[in-house]
């Protein structure tokens, strides 16, 4: 994925965001499971923005090339304390955050050079470039779009 798609797309994610205040007329919405077993909207963001913020903090600034990044941290006790996090929160809150944290993001990556942009490095063995891991994050962001979306429908 090009740089410019993937700030694209990442200004997208704002916007759908922000829709997600407007949509949800009704605070406690944001914390009804969205399906048996299945997490909230709020949890959902959450996760977003939390994932967003270790990519930007623990990812990003080892993205050179021929570096072989550190394993993901584990990815249920993350996504857990994401949850649980969420819980905390009013939903308000937790979309002002997943969008501060997507902005910082977008930010440092405007700035990576195409050399920057381009070089390989891997994660778990798998060969990555910036272009290649960002179009993964936003194939999982359409991932929980989707779910939300159909919940809301």
């Amino acid at each position: 994925m090009e740089q410019q798609q993937v700030l694209q797309a990442f200004d997208e994610y704002k916007v759908y965001m922000e829709s997600l205040q407007k949509t949800l007329s009704e605070p406690a919405d944001a914390y009804k499971p969205i399906a048996d077993g299945k997490w909230s909207i709020a949890q959902m963001v959450m996760h977003l923005a939390e994932w967003d913020r270790f990519i930007r903090r623990e990812r990003l600034p080892h993205m050179e090339q021929g570096i072989h990044l550190e394993p993901l941290p584990e990815v249920d006790e993350f996504n857990r304390r994401a949850i649980d996090k969420a819980k905390t929160m009013e939903f308000p809150a937790i979309v002002a955050e997943a969008i501060e944290e997507r902005r910082l993001l977008k930010e440092q990556l405007a700035s990576a050079t195409p050399g920057q942009w381009e070089a390989v490095f891997y994660v778990d063995d798998k060969e990555m470039t910036m272009g290649r891991y960002f179009e993964d994050l936003t194939k999982h962001d359409a991932h929980h779009f989707k779910q939300i979306d159909t919940f809301l429908t």
